[in-house]
């Protein structure tokens, strides 16, 4: 079973050494639900006293510091443990784990660069349904709040309505009418978009269907109009050996009058090739 699916709620989440910026997410939601004192470690930080603490404040640090900590290492597989072991204060692990997974300050503004770059190239493809298009937008907003960026729905909600593939150009423009987009949320457009998106389908696959019957019927007609005439030619030919059998007519004399094809009188070439 995947490990996402399913999350005890009194157990840290896993970081494997991948998507560190999903799995910093979820370890600080994890740590403020198990209080604000012990989320205020890794932001105040805490440094361990020489003498073990007596006040009812000291020892309330220590404990929140702790659950802290001990939050962190069992979220960490045994390869990124060995990094924070030797660590004291919770935030020292928080920082050395996200220096050594996103790096320095000129590492981390080069990936903010990188995805800055893949945001603004995004762009829908004509066989992408919406849901998966909204899918790999968030994955690129997702990395680029992890990297401390901060992206509005002022910008993502124009740069979506631009990046749309031709399908939704009559919707988009529809939206911009009718709709201020500096009020829109990113939620709200998908909400919008996905029933745009099932009616398109729901019309075109009509559209198809009236199509084939038409191409169908079509065929058919055809098909029976060619019968038709074969039948006509067939009876035709079949008065014209029976004047020829009898010599009757202008044809009087003239007996007998053969096929080229076969050489028999009354044969036809469609069904004695």
């Amino acid at each position: 079973m995947n490990p996402l699916e399913v999350v005890a709620t009194n157990r840290a989440p896993l970081f494997d050494g991948s998507s560190y910026v999903f799995w910093s997410v979820r370890i600080k939601a994890y740590i403020m639900s198990l209080g604000f004192d012990v989320w205020m470690s890794i932001v105040n930080g805490y440094t361990l006293p020489s003498q073990p603490p007596t006040d009812l404040d000291g020892k309330r640090a220590f404990e929140s510091n702790a659950k802290t900590m001990n939050a962190i290492l069992c979220g960490l597989s045994e390869s990124k443990f060995v990094k924070v072991t030797h660590c004291e204060s919770a935030q020292t692990m928080w920082e050395k784990l996200q220096n050594f997974c996103e790096g320095d300050e000129k590492v981390r503004n080069a990936k903010v660069q990188t995805h800055r770059m893949l945001f603004e190239i995004l762009k829908m493809q004509e066989d992408e349904n919406i849901a998966a298009y909204f899918l790999r937008v968030d994955e690129v907003i997702n990395s680029l709040k992890g990297l401390g960026e901060k992206l509005d729905d002022k910008v993502v909600v124009p740069k979506f309505l631009r990046s749309l593939s031709l399908k939704f150009d009559v919707k988009v423009s529809t939206i911009e009418e009718m709709v201020e987009l500096d009020k829109l949320i990113v939620d709200k457009l998908h909400g919008i978009l996905t029933p745009y998106e099932m009616r398109t389908n729901v019309d075109s696959s009509s559209k198809r269907e009236t199509s084939f019957k038409a191409s169908k019927k079509g065929k058919e007609n055809e098909q029976k109009s060619s019968e038709s005439l074969e039948e006509d030619f067939e009876d035709e030919a079949t008065h014209l050996v029976r004047k020829l059998e009898r010599g009757s007519g202008k044809y009087k004399g003239k007996l007998p009058l053969k096929w080229f094809n076969c050489g028999k009188i009354g044969h036809f070439a469609s069904k004695f090739p």
